[in-house]
């Protein structure tokens, strides 16, 4: 169990910190909504402070990895730009394709793609 308990910590940081990121970016869409009038730059905006948010608790408090450097930074971005493709292809496919319903699917889309992004932030973004 004494093994178990870092990557338990770790697994746990992971999820509190994407949930909390995730409802910093539904607090500054609801907050900012009235002042940036376009949509696609309203959720770019939100999208960016929670992913310097996310990047900032992921590197200091799951991954421990000290100071940020632009290698992982650009990675950090790379695997989210990747991410955010893959759930638009598999959104696609599999509610537009198979006709999956749309709020089911995206649940089990996105516990997928956390998952992936777990495993490409210990080993590749935030890579000791």
């Amino acid at each position: 169990m004494k093994q178990a308990w870092p990557h338990l910590r770790q697994v746990l940081s992971f999820v509190l910190v994407g949930a909390s990121s995730t409802g910093l970016y539904f607090l500054l869409l609801w907050a900012l909504r009235g002042s940036i009038p376009s949509t696609f730059a309203l959720t770019a905006c939100c999208y960016g402070v929670s992913m310097i948010y996310n990047y900032i608790l992921q590197s200091w408090l799951t991954f421990r990895a000290g100071p940020p450097t632009r290698r992982s930074m650009s990675r950090f971005v790379i695997m989210h730009l990747t991410a955010m493709a893959m759930n638009s292809l598999l959104m696609a496919g599999l509610v537009d394709g198979l006709h999956l319903p749309l709020y089911q699917t995206q649940i089990g889309v996105t516990l997928f793609i956390s998952a992936m992004i777990f495993i490409v932030s210990k080993r590749w973004v935030y890579q000791s």
